[in-house]
């Protein structure tokens, strides 16, 4: 009986290739995958019906890739080949936002991509990053082209997540080629939204829509994450005898009015926000 993954705990993304094998058959796969929020992976994009499981591929114990012609070069060139094969492979890394992250509403996302293959780009955190621009002599940094960018968590009141986000990717793809095959889900890590669920109440029956988290004890709370400034929780439902007039307000005009605007990377694109550009997305 195949496995059901609730939509809730999976982003759904894509891999040219270079990252998993299937477990089953070690062969490479590329395609649309499942990653679980316990970390695991399957092929696939329909969380009711997964394909196989996934392994991320194991780097090289050595920095050299394998086969004949290398074998060759090695015998023949071995004080280099010695050289190579001290070095470490660069480690992928998928950094999570942290609290101040979503308090600032951005955090900075690292990457390279080896410069003899324009589709080979993996992520890593900001210790591989500074060592490989700082010439760390246990990398082969010469192989690597190195970048970053800003990745935008919560909406602005004019433009979405995934608005942004993609002007951003748009604009370093001037200088990275195909960057978009690293980025696939541009509203990676957005918190949830009353959008994914339907609105929700406060005490007095006003609704509220926008960024909640859910406290282990006191439920349904206002704000993308828990912090110690004060923030109301909500309920599901409007309490019982809560007026009509009360029912129906809305308080996007609130929301609006909120003066927050992460920074984005030269952001100015031509259309308003619209919740049909791009749509939400979450985990």
């Amino acid at each position: 009986m195949a496995r059901y993954i609730p939509k809730s705990k999976v982003s759904i993304l894509q891999t040219p290739g270079n990252k998993f094998v299937i477990a089953s058959t070690n062969q490479p796969y590329q395609g649309s995958y499942m990653e679980l929020s316990d970390g695991s992976y399957f092929a696939g994009n329909n969380p009711q019906k997964p394909k196989e499981r996934l392994i991320l591929k194991k780097p090289l114990a050595k920095n050299i890739e394998p086969g004949n012609n290398n074998l060759k070069y090695g015998k023949l060139k071995r004080p280099i080949y010695n050289n190579l094969s001290k070095l470490t492979s660069v480690p992928v890394s998928k950094p999570k936002p942290t609290i101040k992250d979503y308090n600032r509403g951005y955090f900075t996302r690292h990457f390279c991509k080896r410069v003899n293959n324009q589709f080979d780009y993996i992520e890593i955190d900001k210790k591989t990053y500074d060592a490989l621009v700082s010439q760390d002599p246990k990398y082969d940094f010469n192989l690597y082209e190195v970048g970053n960018i800003k990745w935008v968590l919560l909406d602005t009141p004019k433009y979405t997540v995934s608005q942004i986000n993609k002007n951003n990717i748009t604009q370093k793809a001037n200088i990275y080629l195909f960057l978009t095959i690293l980025f696939p889900n541009l509203t990676e890590y957005e918190p949830t939204h009353t959008d994914d669920r339907g609105i929700l109440y406060y005490d007095s029956g006003r609704p509220y829509e926008g960024y909640y988290h859910i406290h282990p004890t006191k439920g349904f709370m206002e704000g993308a994450t828990h912090n110690n400034k004060s923030h109301r929780t909500l309920q599901a439902s409007p309490p019982k005898g809560t007026p009509k007039s009360i029912k129906n307000f809305s308080n996007k005009k609130y929301l609006k009015s909120k003066n927050f605007s992460p920074p984005t990377e030269n952001f100015s694109p031509p259309t308003k926000r619209s919740n049909s550009s791009g749509g939400r997305g979450g985990y």
